[in-house]
């Protein structure tokens, strides 16, 4: 067990879960801001306000072993939000990701050394400023500019259904892996992020999850400057299901939503379900997880 030590006594306690918890969770944050500082460029504040959100994902929910970060079947992230990528590298690291190379070769090293966040954004670091596919195990889709990782995405989940409608047997599952995919207010924005959720829609991908950070704010200041459309009730009318949670630093709730992504495979949209309703608080953004639902084959058809 994990022990921490008070300073009043000096004397080791149990730690329990949610202060083990909360360390790891202010662990990613530090990693991430302190990689920011030291490169003297990049972006914290997406790290810090998602640090719960990445470790309820990669901690409770995904199945990923970073021991073999090519198994088939495994569950796949992608930061569409790329400018975020010290997220990813922290993650990568805490969580020991081996390394693979673009051949496929296993090396027997981490994929994110604690040396490559110290020159996070410098050449030759395996922390570039965005996630770039195939130089770093653990990446799944290089994303760049907005839009483009929700939209790879979704092909990641057309080839899933396409491998398990071929492969898979009555009882007998080889492929079943769901997507996860982080985006911000600028992924919204654009256009190919748009497009690709109504194709997902459509298709009624089921293996699909968008979780998108709605802080309400860009560079240019708040997102009311340019951008007021309801995201939710966009999102709807493609056929997807809309999940909120108001408090991105409550795990448990977190927890309980993708937990409803789960459960509602195979069956057609529910009605929006709010997910905490309570502000958030000590700044934090609020979540909307946005999961597609499968509709029947009837449905598609008229």
């Amino acid at each position: 067990m994990s022990t921490v030590v008070t300073a009043a006594t000096n004397s080791p306690q149990p730690m329990s879960g949610a202060q083990l918890d909360q360390l790891c969770i202010n662990c990613i944050r530090t990693l991430s801001i302190d990689a920011v500082q030291q490169a003297k460029s990049g972006h914290p504040g997406t790290p810090m306000a998602l640090a719960p959100l990445v470790y309820t994902l990669w901690n409770r929910v995904m199945r990923f072993d970073p021991q073999d970060p090519i198994w088939p079947n495994r569950d796949r992230f992608v930061l569409s939000n790329g400018h975020a990528s010290m997220l990813l590298w922290s993650v990568l690291h805490l969580t020991g990701t081996r390394a693979v190379n673009a051949e496929y070769e296993r090396l027997g090293q981490p994929a994110v050394s604690l040396d490559d966040i110290r020159h996070f954004r410098q050449l030759g670091s395996k922390a570039p400023g965005h996630p770039e596919y195939h130089l770093v195990s653990g990446v799944e889709a290089t994303t760049g500019p907005l839009g483009q990782g929700v939209a790879t995405s979704v092909g990641i989940a057309i080839a899933e259904a396409w491998l398990a409608n071929r492969y898979n047997r009555p009882s007998f599952e080889i492929f079943g892996y769901n997507i996860y995919a982080v985006c911000g207010d600028g992924c919204m924005m654009e256009g190919v992020g748009s497009e690709a959720a109504s194709l997902a829609g459509h298709l009624a991908l089921d293996n699909l999850c968008w979780i998108y950070d709605n802080n309400h704010i860009t560079i240019e200041g708040n997102t009311r400057i340019a951008f007021t459309e309801d995201i939710a009730a966009r999102f709807l009318g493609y056929g997807w299901n809309v999940l909120r949670v108001g408090d991105a630093n409550d795990i448990d709730r977190i927890e309980q939503a993708l937990d409803v992504f789960h459960k509602t495979e195979g069956t057609s949209p529910p009605e929006v379900a709010r997910v905490g309703k309570k502000p958030a608080v000590n700044g934090a953004s609020s979540l909307q997880l946005i999961a597609r639902n499968i509709r029947s084959s009837q449905t598609r058809s008229t």
